[in-house]
């Protein structure tokens, strides 16, 4: 996107049109108060900037609407906005149109058709800003940015009080907010970030949602299913309390066959017969089984209590037995090869006497050794059986929770219903609890449907890793890397090449800081230590035009124009030199060598770039050399202005 024209309208419909050349340098050069500087906030207005910052004054209070033509690869672009009044801070009506032929309509023809945001998202979407939003750091209050038009512009305008700053890199820099979303787009617009991020961070949010939804049902099902056993049990003990069932040799290990018989007893209809006598009959088997229960489990609690005394006792006499060998091999009184009574166990030589006591040793250590090796042996098969012992355990509570479960429901009833519930109504209401039961675990607690769960969760679980895959910083980092490379590789021969101060260094660009920071023997230089506004013009021209070589290199969704306001400001200190702009007014050699190079560094990349990438520049510079003055697009000198004086006649203001 490039500016093919500025137009500013008078109130009473005369037009004052500037064109410019696309894929060049235009220069628009003149005395001080031509209105020069003010064609950059024109521009910055026109394309959608919400703050009124244009002069007020009596010749600029003569203009009703200002516009300017886009020219995209494809089609132009209308911008247009009304006049701010006087007293306006801020504005937000605006006009777009969109079309192949399109030039400066009359000013009867303009009308507002949208507002300032829609106008910076519709062309910034026209000219490539993807769908993209920086999430802030972990912990942080400010809110998910999304690049625009408004951040792209930042990166094509300098004013005259940026362009020579040493503290200001960027366009509005010093305002509120602005470094924070310099710093969030800017690797956006570098290439780093992915187009469609924000779409991908959106997808990961679903598809973490999705995946803590699947997480959840898994472990409500698996939940279900730890519980279903003594329910069921619980059910079929019930069951036969209230006749539902008569055959007592259902086994209760088995889940299909407790999920058969309470399917049959929820179908169950109630026949002519009292079932009184058998609820009670039922209900005594129920409480005789919950005694037999226990019973098991007081016996196998007493075992388990006999074993762990028995390993107690175990190893405090394995600890003595080896405590008692310790003390006869650590004196090596008894060595492994014993030679025999006969000999001294110390040094081997036969003695004149046998000696017994060796012998007797030798016996007692080989008679602990014996112990102490039954006893270990004896341990694992101890082990053993404290497990049977737990897992037996486990499956008689489990037994006795459902038996327990049905007792409590039975007396639950009595006590609500107090005899006046007949059996066919206890019936009834057993079959309703069986049914709603046996419907809720037919699909939270099937095996199949578990494992439809679980690949559920895997599936979410891939999805999440493939976008965080996507979307990972370390690998956004390393193409932020590769682009300030390259950046700084064309800032650097920039800085030579207009031979600034420490430039003969490496010269980077600092997104933490939004500075320029160069190599010198004394370490790292920023900008706000390097001397002289000359030296801050040539940074920020090489820093602006490297930018704007990797936009176009890498075909980035950047307005292919940079506009300057006044580069060579500090170069003219005399309103005389001002108003004539020539070299020789500029008292020194060298800084009119340096004046020379500036334009001539923007000639050579433009020209580089072409047609791919255009400049205006305004300023009070007017060169001799015939590529200058080629790029001369108006001279504002001898009463020419951006604003005929002759407005103030025609549109005459309070």
């Amino acid at each position: 996107m490039q500016i093919r024209s500025i137009i500013l309208y008078s109130k009473s419909g005369e037009k004052r049109v500037l064109d410019f050349r696309l894929g060049e340098l235009n220069i628009v050069t003149g005395t001080s108060q031509t209105g020069k500087s003010a064609l950059l906030d024109i521009v910055d207005y026109c394309l959608g900037r919400d703050e009124a910052t244009l002069p007020i004054s009596p010749i600029f209070n003569t203009v009703a609407w200002y516009a300017v033509i886009l020219q995209l690869p494809d089609t132009r672009i209308l911008a247009a906005r009304p006049a701010p009044s006087p007293k306006a801070k801020s504005v937000t009506n605006a006009m777009l149109e969109v079309g192949n032929d399109l030039g400066a309509p009359e000013l009867s023809d303009l009308r507002i058709n949208t507002d300032s945001a829609q106008l910076r998202q519709q062309i910034g979407r026209r000219i490539g800003i993807g769908d993209t939003r920086s999430e802030p750091a972990a912990g942080s209050l400010a809110s998910p940015l999304s690049a625009n038009l408004g951040h792209a512009v930042l990166l094509s305008l300098q004013n005259q009080d940026e362009v020579a700053s040493k503290r200001v890199l960027f366009h509005r820099q010093n305002e509120r907010g602005i470094p924070e979303s310099l710093k969030a787009t800017i690797p956006y617009f570098l290439g780093a970030i992915p187009e469609d991020q924000a779409s991908l961070q959106q997808q990961l949010l679903q598809a973490k949602r999705a995946l803590r939804s699947a997480e959840n049902r898994l472990k409500a099902a698996q939940e279900a299913n730890r519980g279903v056993e003594s329910q069921l049990q619980s059910l079929l003990g019930e069951a036969r309390v209230h006749g539902l069932l008569t055959d007592d040799s259902i086994g209760s290990s088995d889940r299909d066959m407790v999920v058969e018989a309470l399917q049959q007893a929820s179908s169950f209809r109630p026949g002519r017969r009292d079932g009184d006598e058998q609820q009670r009959r039922q209900e005594l088997l129920l409480t005789e089984q919950a005694a037999a229960l226990r019973r098991q489990l007081r016996s196998l609690a007493e075992e388990r209590q006999l074993l762990n005394d028995l390993a107690a006792e175990a190893a405090g006499y394995s600890g003595a037995v080896a405590r008692g060998m310790s003390r006869l091999t650590a004196l090596n009184l008894v060595p492994d090869a014993f030679p025999g009574e006969h000999n001294c166990p110390v040094c081997g030589n036969e003695l004149a006497e046998p000696d017994p006591t060796v012998t007797d040793m030798h016996t007692t250590l080989e008679v602990l050794r014996g112990q102490l090796d039954n006893v270990q042996t004896v341990q694992p098969r101890r082990e053993q059986a404290l497990r049977e012992i737990e897992q037996t355990a486990t499956r008689l509570r489990e037994q006795l929770r459902g038996v327990e479960g049905a007792l409590s429901i039975i007396a639950e009833q009595r006590s609500e219903q107090a005899g006046l519930l007949g059996q066919a109504e206890a019936q009834a209401y057993t079959r309703g609890r069986i049914s709603a039961y046996l419907s809720q675990i037919s699909t939270t607690t099937d095996s199949s449907h578990l494992q439809r769960l679980e690949a559920d969760v895997a599936v979410a679980q891939q999805l999440v890793q493939g976008l965080e895959e996507q979307l990972d910083s370390e690998a956004i980092d390393d193409q932020l890397t590769h682009s300030l490379g390259y950046v700084s590789g064309r800032m650097t021969s920039h800085a030579r090449f207009l031979k600034l101060e420490h430039g003969d260094g490496l010269v980077r660009l600092n997104l933490k800081k939004l500075t320029i920071v160069t190599d010198t023997p004394e370490g790292i230089t920023e900008l706000l230590r390097i001397g002289s506004g000359k030296n801050h013009v040539g940074y920020h021209l090489a820093t602006h035009l490297a930018l704007h070589q990797h936009f176009v290199a890498n075909s980035r969704p950047v307005p292919r124009f940079l506009m300057l306001d006044q580069p060579t400001q500090p170069y003219y200190p005399s309103d005389m030199a001002k108003a004539r702009g020539r070299l020789e007014d500029i008292a020194v050699d060298e800084d009119r060598v340096t004046v020379t190079s500036l334009f001539q560094l923007m000639h050579q990349v433009v020209s580089q770039l072409s047609p791919e990438f255009q400049m205006i520049v305004s300023d009070h510079a007017d060169l001799p050399h015939d590529w200058y003055q080629e790029s001369v697009r108006y001279n504002w000198r001898d009463g020419e202005k951006l604003i005929p004086t002759s407005w103030l006649d025609s549109n005459p203001t309070p």
